[in-house]
């Protein structure tokens, strides 16, 4: 069983090497090029963690011996851990991005985030060595108790609030303005990640669960590197839709939306990025290609009357950059 299951690792890496080779040449475009950002960084660690710990998992860990493993059984687990937290950490700074660097939405999403990391964290201490003959090399892990399958229960409930917030929000703004590239994305790609990830960490529970002993955590390789192909794509995929200039035929060139919000506040917050603000500078946390597309011209900032409308032209990139106020 061991060997069948490096096997089974060996074959999954291979195809997230493969996509990494297919979208190599857009991330050199869109990622190493541009200017360094949190979310780049992000990205850098979902990216290139993900191969450092199956070369390890593959190679250190594959020849070990019984007591060698003691010592290193919870670091598929802690790794785990961290990937999908980074991961889902990448799609908390979407949501944050299009409901316009809302703290209430942020604070309460980073709070369901913190809540999977310390469930995780408790079910990873219960790591074991797959119970194999003496002379068997290799670690391969699963779990001494049903709480090790924490690390595929968990984070069920943090892609369901992050799914349930892009579709309302998505959904709402598409209903009131019509179609839009970006906005399009942004739907495709949450709708697809959400049922692909989840299904993948349901399929896990399952197998967990109602598995012999030998094949509980069978497929944990195979969520982990689905989830970090997805989230590559994601983040190149709403970067591409600024690049691209494709505007959907019946998007209006100009819309009126409420926003609290003057150009120079919004490029100096940190938040976004408007590329059309002279005055804007790119720094670390400027959310770059997350936030980039989705600023407050995309969204009703605020529902709240009495909050003058400023009037949002859309540029020839795809971009939309404010131009001065409108009259209502």
């Amino acid at each position: 069983m061991p060997t069948c299951d490096y096997r089974f690792q060996t074959s999954i890496y291979a195809l997230y090497f493969y996509d990494h080779l297919l979208t190599f040449s857009d991330e050199v475009d869109k990622i190493w090029l541009q200017p360094f950002t949190f979310a780049s960084l992000l990205f850098y660690i979902n990216r290139y963690f993900t191969h450092g710990q199956f070369i390890i998992l593959n190679n250190f860990m594959k020849q070990r011996g019984p007591m060698q493993c003691n010592g290193i059984m919870k670091f598929p687990g802690a790794g785990t851990l961290c990937l999908v937290a980074i991961a889902e950490l990448i799609m908390i700074l979407r949501v944050y991005a299009i409901y316009l660097a809302n703290k209430y939405v942020l604070v309460f999403l980073l709070s369901i985030l913190s809540g999977q990391i310390i469930t995780e964290a408790w079910g990873v201490q219960f790591s074991i060595r797959i119970p194999q003959p003496s002379t068997f090399p290799g670690c391969v892990p699963t779990g001494s108790n049903n709480w090790f399958a924490a690390l595929w229960v968990a984070p069920l409930v943090t892609d369901a609030c992050i799914f349930v917030l892009t579709i309302w929000r998505t959904v709402r703004y598409k209903r009131k303005h019509g179609r839009m590239t970006t906005m399009d994305i942004i739907l495709r790609d949450g709708i697809m990640y959400f049922f692909v990830i989840f299904s993948a960490n349901l399929m896990n529970s399952l197998i967990y669960f109602l598995a012999p002993e030998d094949l509980k955590a069978v497929g944990a390789s195979f969520s982990q590197l689905l989830t970090a192909t997805m989230i590559s794509r994601l983040q190149l995929n709403l970067r591409q839709a600024r690049r691209s200039g494709t505007i959907h035929a019946d998007t209006p060139r100009r819309l009126k939306v409420n926003s609290p919000r003057k150009p120079s506040e919004s490029s100096r917050n940190g938040d976004f990025l408007d590329s059309n603000d002279a005055t804007a500078t790119v720094t670390f946390f400027t959310l770059g290609n997350l936030g980039e597309e989705i600023q407050g011209s995309f969204f009703e900032a605020s529902d709240t009357k009495g909050i003058p409308h400023e009037e949002i032209e859309m540029g020839p990139s795809g971009h939309v950059g404010y131009l001065r106020p409108g009259r209502v």
